[in-house]
Order: structure tokens, then C-alpha cells, then sequence
């Protein structure tokens, strides 16, 4: 078991980590079933769950509860999601005091997106603006292992890939260890952007973000939200094809991304799963096959 452990530590030289990340659902029932699959998905020894948090939500508590399940009756490292939305200094340091006593000791700290009906960011009363803020109080409160967001194109409110670098260093300034990124859908923008910072002198552990395709319209929705390319033979890929047949044509192109990106021998690589256990089936193995830990799961 490699529960309680910092992420960072879990990264030895010439091998690449899995991680799944996971949304929290709403209702009691949907819990309970995704706790199903999670003992699936343990099959696949990843090195960690990350779970993301629903700012304004109901699923804020239960971003607690899944991560601390995880964590402690799991028994794989998790990595709770924290973001400034919603929530004054104060608040935010004691949901961390609470991280604290669950026993959680790694944190993934982001400013989040705008609520939903808001076109841009505006911080709570007495809140946060920043990531870096978030990420410094982290820093004080207890010897937690912090991960912040990489933009392999930038962030969509990034003036440019170079500023956004300089917003970057401002948070592992700040305290922040790795660097989990933005999918992408072109390896091409991962690669140059890892090239980016370690020319920028950046050399903590960055794990590239892999979301499977499931359909036309998500990947068009998602893309344009995250300012991700849709590169060309992508969209003539799933053109005309059945709802069937374009999430196998995804689970394809990321299969062939995470074949690349271990060739690159890339620090890890994170399953944006949403929950779905068809997608940690498909790419989990690829990177257990290269770097097996413990008994794999039965064919």
C-alpha cells in the first residue's frame, strides 16, 4: 500500500505512475455505485485516485467523504480537490484542518472555474484570488504534498503560453510539488510544454492529464471550455460514426497517446476516467503492462 504517502515520493527515475481521477456524485445511491467501481479500479494498483470538487455544491462534502474512503478503507494514496470558489480564507483553512484529521495528506489546489451563469472569476468575500494563495496557506497549515494545474496550451484566460508559465512558477513558489496538466489531444502540446518548463528551469514532476473521447458533442463542449485543440483527423475520426463507435474510436486515440507519452517516458500519466470503468479497463493496462505493481488483475 502506498496510502499516506506524498504523491512526489511516488515517482522513482525511468518509471511513470497511473493515476485515475474521479467526480463525486450527487446522490447516496451513485456513491455507492462508484464505490464499485473503485474496487475495480484498484485492480490496476494505481499510485493514486485524485477526487475533484464541486464548488457551490452538495458534492463539496462528498469530495471529503469519497477521498477520505479512498484513502482509508480503499487503501490507495487519495488526493483530495480544493478550490478558492465559494469560500472566504477562513473557511478554506478549515476544510484543510479537516483534510488533516481524514488522514489525507495530498492535495490537488486550484482557484476553479467560474460558478455556472458567471463568465468570469470573482473571489468570495474575503477569499482567494489566486491558486498561489490557496497553495501558501496549504503550505502552513501541515506538511501536505501539493499539486496544482499545468496548461499544456495555456489557460483560456492566459494572455499567452508564456505568461501562463510565469503563473505556473508563482504556485511552486508558493509551495505546490508536481504539476498534473490540462488534457490535451495532440501529444504535440504536452511535449513542447514540458520542454517549456524545463528550459524555464521547472523540474518537479509533470504528469500529463489523458481524457477518452466519448462522443462528438462532449469532446467539442470540453474542448472548447478548456481551450483544447481539436486537431483535424480527430473530428473526420468520429465523423458519421455511431454513439458505439466514437467511444471506441476515443478510447483508441488515448490508447495511442499513452503509448506515446510512456515512450517520452513521461513522469506519469492521469486518467481523466469520469467515473467510467470501461475507460480505466482500456488504459489502465497499458501502463501496468510497462511497469507492473503488485498482482494484476485476471484477463
Amino acid at each position: 500500500m502506498n496510502n499516506g504517502q506524498p504523491i512526489t515520493s511516488m515517482i522513482p527515475p525511468k518509471r511513470s505512475l497511473l493515476s485515475i481521477e474521479i467526480f463525486p456524485p450527487k446522490t447516496e445511491p451513485g456513491i455507492a455505485s462508484l464505490k464499485e467501481r473503485l474496487e475495480k479500479f484498484r485492480f490496476y494498483s494505481p499510485e493514486f485516485i485524485s477526487v475533484t470538487y464541486g464548488a457551490g455544491g452538495s458534492s463539496q462534502t462528498n469530495t471529503l467523504k469519497l477521498a477520505e474512503y479512498v484513502e482509508n478503507s480503499l487503501g490507495v494514496t487519495a488526493m483530495a480537490h480544493l478550490t478558492c470558489v465559494g469560500h472566504s480564507s477562513e473557511e478554506l483553512r478549515q476544510i484543510v484542518r479537516h483534510i488533516k484529521e481524514l488522514r489525507i495528506r495530498n492535495i490537488m489546489a486550484l482557484r476553479g472555474d467560474p460558478p455556472q451563469g458567471q463568465s468570469e472569476f470573482e473571489a468570495a468575500n474575503q477569499g482567494f484570488r489566486y491558486a498561489s494563495e490557496l497553495i501558501r496557506m496549504i503550505s502552513k497549515e501541515g506538511d501536505f504534498c501539493i499539486g496544482c494545474a499545468g496548461y499544456p496550451e495555456g489557460h483560456v484566460e492566459a494572455d499567452s503560453i508564456e505568461s501562463d508559465v510565469e503563473h505556473l512558477k508563482e504556485k511552486l513558489d508558493a509551495g505546490a510539488q508536481f504539476i498534473v496538466t490540462q488534457f490535451f489531444l495532440d501529444n504535440v502540446y504536452f511535449l513542447r510544454y514540458r520542454d517549456l518548463l524545463r528550459r524555464q528551469g521547472i523540474q518537479v514532476p509533470v504528469i500529463p492529464g489523458i481524457l477518452p473521447i466519448s462522443n462528438y458533442s462532449q469532446i467539442t463542449r470540453f474542448s472548447i471550455m478548456c481551450g483544447c485543440t481539436l486537431p483535424a483527423r480527430v473530428m473526420r475520426g468520429l465523423h458519421g460514426r455511431s454513439d458505439e463507435d466514437q467511444e471506441k474510436f476515443g478510447l483508441d486515440h488515448a490508447a495511442a497517446q499513452v503509448e506515446e507519452l510512456l515512450s517520452e517516458g513521461v513522469d506519469g500519466i492521469h486518467l481523466y476516467a469520469l467515473n467510467k470503468h470501461r475507460a480505466v479497463q482500456a488504459l489502465a493496462p497499458l501502463v501496468r503492462n510497462r511497469f507492473p505493481v503488485g498482482p494484476q488483475p485476471a484477463e
